[in-house]
């Protein structure tokens, strides 16, 4: 007879649980949980364990992966409501590009059952269903091999949350959000950074307010300038640079009006034209260059101004 050679990494015993092929016994009976047929246990001393089918090619891994996920997260559910089994929590990372931050939290506890292959008011079909008693709460959609895309993602009735079908195998009170349509949160992380950055912010803009009060500079009314402390380069004199939005990188794009008076508009050879701080003792341009290398204050505040700008 011949053999499927397409492994099946997990299987249902004969009462129903759950077994990976490295913890299976041989002799006893599994079905697959994508096709419910019987699996063979193969293992030996140079082969890694798995289950594969009788014949044919059977179903593939990833839908046994799916299968099995959806009802691991059932399982959990279950147990948890009824037997006083785990709580399951949720892992979501900050939306924020490049943060390692995010946050957990558990499932809530009004949370009454859950339910597999769920139609939803959209007339799609959800992987798994969180119920409130008879109402749907949130949706589970499991990944094996492709995402939930921005169409679907939309048009998504329920608050939802992607996981990665191994991740749930692995760790089934730990669910990882791949992407969500849940709340949106304020990650710890980002708010503690942004607290500390704002301190910084404040020290430095209130050093350029004494500067800007000792050389009796008219300051912006209002955002989006801000104001930094800075030496010419050439001729050593204090005076203020004004980092805005898009600014400070020799762009020919007029600046925010009111313009401030040391921010001037400039030609240059190899550079060609291009607003840029300057100034207001020997006209020198103060550019990237100079504050860049000598001033620290400018790009930690430029940058903040940048980030602003994108949040």
């Amino acid at each position: 007879m011949s053999h499927s050679t397409i492994a099946v990494p997990i299987a249902f015993s004969s009462e129903g649980d759950l077994v990976r092929a490295n913890e299976a016994e041989p002799g006893r009976a599994y079905r697959c949980p994508g096709c419910g047929a019987d699996l063979l246990l193969r293992r030996g001393e140079f082969r890694r364990p798995h289950f594969a089918h009788r014949g044919g090619d059977g179903c593939s891994p990833e839908n046994s992966l799916h299968r099995a996920a959806k009802h691991r997260l059932v399982q959990v559910i279950t147990e948890w409501k009824n037997d006083g089994g785990a709580r399951p929590c949720v892992s979501r990372p900050c939306p924020s590009y490049g943060c390692d931050g995010g946050i957990v939290q558990d499932v809530p506890d009004d949370v009454t059952h859950a339910e597999q292959e769920v139609r939803l008011a959209d007339g799609s079909v959800a992987d798994v269903v969180l119920y409130r008693d008879e109402e749907q709460a949130a949706a589970i959609e499991i990944l094996a091999t492709h995402r939930v895309g921005p169409d679907k993602a939309a048009r998504m009735p329920l608050p939802w949350v992607e996981l990665r079908a191994e991740e749930v195998l692995e760790r089934p009170y730990w669910w990882v959000a791949v992407q969500d349509g849940l709340q949106p949160f304020d990650c710890p992380a980002c708010v503690k950074r942004g607290e500390a950055r704002g301190e910084d912010l404040r020290e430095i803009e209130g050093r350029a307010l004494l500067v800007a009060e000792r050389l009796d500079v008219q300051l912006p009314p209002s955002r989006p300038y801000r104001y930094v402390p800075h030496e010419c380069w050439r001729c050593g004199e204090e005076m203020l640079a004004f980092p805005w939005p898009g600014g400070g990188v020799h762009s020919p794009d007029r600046p925010p009006r009111p313009i401030p008076s040391s921010v001037q508009h400039r030609v240059t050879e190899g550079a060609g034209d291009y607003w840029s701080n300057c100034c207001a003792s020997c006209s020198a341009v103060q550019g990237d260059y100079h504050l860049a290398r000598d001033n620290d204050d400018y790009m930690k505040v430029r940058e903040l101004t940048d980030d602003g700008q994108r949040d």
